[in-house]
């Protein structure tokens, strides 16, 4: 007789029973992947048509997106990090990543064939796999999938997400990481290397926008904040080391090139920090009527009350629910900076919080239907119409609340054509200045106008560039006088004042007009 026999237990399960359950239970489980699946896949591709419709159009070109398609374009082109000096303002994985997409669309003319425009089309991945991802968490959530498609459809439709979700931001890049970081260490299997992914891909998030950093502890809590499992303290360990060796790539960029420490002749890493949270001016306090951080807070109410408030209500409902007290101390991670603070808020700090308030709002609907769903057990000639009832109430408070705030913005949205002046400055300079001319431009229209037959950077030349970069005096000793042309964009004068930028405002006081397109307007220096 085979001793190894001996170790299989003999079958005592009638047929019926716990053991015969299995093969059902196990089709039901891929019977439910499948569907999720179907779910996923219409997702996506509804997601994608949102992402492109009329990305190019909706909302104007920012400096910033300017500032992050030059640096793409630089990776891909040029095998440089900017195409000035790169002085650690921002870890570079995030427009590194824009730049592994934005040839693409360029190379097919899409975009308006504008390099911004391109840029745009290559952050519509980005924006698919976070509306993707949102629906995945809320089903780690254990969220059924009604209200899990609607979580996707809170956030991907959410005024907010349309307008700075959409645009050439470093957190557009890396929320999509964040999230993949919770889909992973919500996973039911408590797999080691799923925490050591998370944390791998936590880093990521943090290198592609370093802000993101603040939902550390939310993920930490995600983690932990469940029954104790075999390996849980090496999966601790794996997530955390895994993610600080990643995290320490980006000091050792600067080490080996020399720029780790503050230094006589060179930028630096702790110079950079050192102007991000000390000394870089701040947008006042939020409770200061007329600050920048109370104006900001404003407009974001603005484009989505219902989601915010909705999102931050429904925190509070999270907390009576062990697997989901993680979402409240991620929104409050997001609040506390936005209502303490007073140094710099950027617009689309707000990209971060936008998945989590939709989860918290479904979460916390979820959890009353549950509520409901148990005491309508006790009476079940009820339940049938318990689920009409919740259902006519879910849709009257959606009709009452989020579509007449959510319509305007739509329709303006999806139809408003908010770059044609910019088109039409551009083409002008193209038509009319010589490629030897130095021209002072606008880092929005910058990567467009240097890619037209201007091949160096101090040629066309970025608003800030003249003043901030010591190299400009380099190349043009003779300071504001070396300025032919100076594009005016609507942010132009402000940048000026508030920055200080005392040479670009030199070449623009003494320089005349000679075009004009709504906000833009093409100026001719008087010694060009």
């Amino acid at each position: 007789m085979n001793p190894t026999l001996e170790l299989v237990p003999a079958r005592t399960t009638e047929p019926g029973t716990a053991g015969s359950t299995r093969w059902p239970a196990l089709s039901a489980r891929l019977l439910g992947a499948d569907r999720d699946r179907v779910v996923l896949a219409v997702l996506v591709a509804a997601l994608t048509v949102v992402s492109l419709w009329n990305v190019t159009g909706a909302t104007a070109y920012q400096d910033d997106e300017g500032t992050y398609t030059a640096q793409a374009f630089s990776v891909v082109d040029d095998g440089e990090l900017a195409p000035y000096t790169y002085w650690y303002d921002h870890p570079p994985l995030g427009w590194i990543q824009l730049g592994a997409l934005v040839w693409l669309p360029r190379l097919l003319g899409l975009g308006d064939e504008t390099y911004i425009g391109a840029a745009r089309l290559a952050i519509a991945p980005f924006f698919v796999a976070t509306g993707a991802l949102v629906y995945l968490v809320a089903r780690r959530l254990e969220i059924g999938r009604p209200l899990a498609v609607l979580a996707t459809a809170l956030f991907a439709l959410s005024p907010l997400a349309l307008t700075i979700g959409r645009q050439v931001y470093l957190d557009n890049i890396g929320i999509a990481w964040l999230l993949l970081a919770f889909y992973l260490v919500l996973s039911p299997r408590r797999a080691l290397w799923h925490h050591i992914g998370a944390g791998v891909v936590f880093a990521v998030a943090v290198l592609s926008k370093e802000t993101l950093s603040i939902f550390g502890p939310a993920l930490l809590l995600a983690l932990l904040n469940r029954p104790a499992w075999a390996n849980r303290v090496f999966s601790v360990v794996g997530f955390l080391v895994s993610g600080a060796v990643v995290l320490a790539f980006y000091p050792l960029l600067a080490l080996l090139r020399g720029e780790l420490l503050s230094g006589p002749g060179h930028v630096s890493l702790q110079d950079a920090l050192v102007y991000q949270f000390l000394t870089r001016s701040g947008s006042g306090s939020v409770w200061e009527q007329g600050s920048s951080r109370a104006e900001l807070l404003e407009s974001w109410l603005f484009y989505d009350q219902p989601l915010i408030v909705a999102g931050l209500v429904a925190a509070a409902l999270c907390l009576l629910r062990r697997r989901t007290l993680w979402l409240p101390v991620a929104l409050v991670s997001f609040a506390v900076p936005v209502v303490t603070g007073e140094g710099y808020l950027p617009a689309m700090y707000v990209v971060g919080a936008l998945p989590f308030l939709a989860l918290a709002v479904v979460c916390g609907l979820d959890l009353l239907w549950r509520a409901c769903r148990r005491w309508l057990r006790r009476r079940p000639e009820l339940l049938p119409a318990g689920r009409a009832a919740g259902l006519a109430v879910l849709a009257a408070a959606l009709l009452v609340t989020v579509v007449p705030h959510w319509g305007g913005h739509h329709r303006t949205l999806m139809a408003q054509e908010a770059n044609e002046d910019w088109r039409a400055a551009l083409e002008w300079v193209r038509t009319h200045a010589d490629r030897e001319d130095t021209v002072l431009v606008p880092y929005s229209m910058w990567q467009d106008l240097h890619g037209s037959g201007w091949s160096d950077p101090w040629d066309v030349v970025a608003t800030e560039k003249a003043d901030l970069d010591p190299e400009f005096r380099t190349v043009h000793p003779e300071g504001a006088a070396a300025v032919d042309w100076i594009v005016e964009g609507p942010f132009v004068r402000s940048n000026i004042d508030s920055l200080g930028l005392t040479m670009a405002g030199e070449a623009l006081e003494g320089a005349e007009p000679v075009a004009a397109f709504g906000g833009w307007s093409v100026h001719r220096s008087g010694g060009g």
